[in-house]
């Protein structure tokens, strides 16, 4: 097991609190685009106006691939969006416990996945194990990338293959998809994906997705 040194850990609680405070100053609607250049969806309310709920509670929320994303998810869902929604960033097959949704935070770190004591293999291979066992027992999946472009690359692309496919529902940020990969995972099985342009817009769309 890799064991997190004191200034890595240090660095992950600070950096993790910067995200925490960027989600929680911001009022939904107000974020900037990811990307100045990057082609923003019509509109961000539009889109989650025509977006039928699909998602129900009890949920679980987990990562795929370790990365700060899932604290930045945590805030958005729980503390803005009051969705009260269980976090376990490296849930086990075995801790799905009554969930009638997962919820899976899409991107990889390094640091994170070794601070975790993981890597890539045994990342995807839990990751494969949970969303086997929720297909399993009929819990629905929502795929949710917010991390943008920063948070793309090889290793978080061997994670989307392992999930997006199996997902009922993917959110993703536009600058995060600037390849259409979602979009060519997703059409495997006829997945509907949303894109959006920042992260209220996932906020936004999240919300509509699930019942209230």
């Amino acid at each position: 097991m890799i064991i997190p040194s004191k200034s890595n850990t240090t660095s992950a609680i600070i950096l993790s609190s910067a995200l925490l405070t960027l989600v929680l100053s911001c009022p939904m609607g107000t974020l900037a685009a990811d990307s100045a250049d990057a082609k923003a969806p019509a509109s961000t309310e539009a889109a989650a106006a025509k977006l039928e709920p699909k998602f129900s509670k009890p949920g679980l929320v987990t990562a795929a691939g370790q990365s700060s994303d899932i604290a930045v998810v945590k805030a958005l869902l729980n503390t803005r969006l009051k969705l009260g929604l269980e976090i376990k960033p490296m849930a086990a097959a075995t801790e799905l416990g009554d969930s009638k949704t997962l919820v899976i935070v899409l991107g990889a770190s390094t640091k994170g996945m070794g601070a975790a004591g993981l890597d890539l293999d045994k990342e995807i291979e839990r990751t494969k194990a949970v969303v086997k066992a929720a297909k399993e027992k009929g819990i629905k999946i929502l795929g949710l990338h917010v991390g943008g472009e920063s948070r793309r690359g090889k290793t978080t692309n061997d994670l989307l293959e392992v999930v997006v496919p199996e997902c009922t529902h993917v959110v993703v940020v536009a600058s995060g998809n600037k390849d259409k990969m979602f979009n060519t995972l997703a059409a495997k099985n006829n997945v509907p994906l949303t894109e959006v342009q920042n992260l209220a817009g996932a906020g936004d769309a999240v919300k509509a997705l699930f019942l209230q």
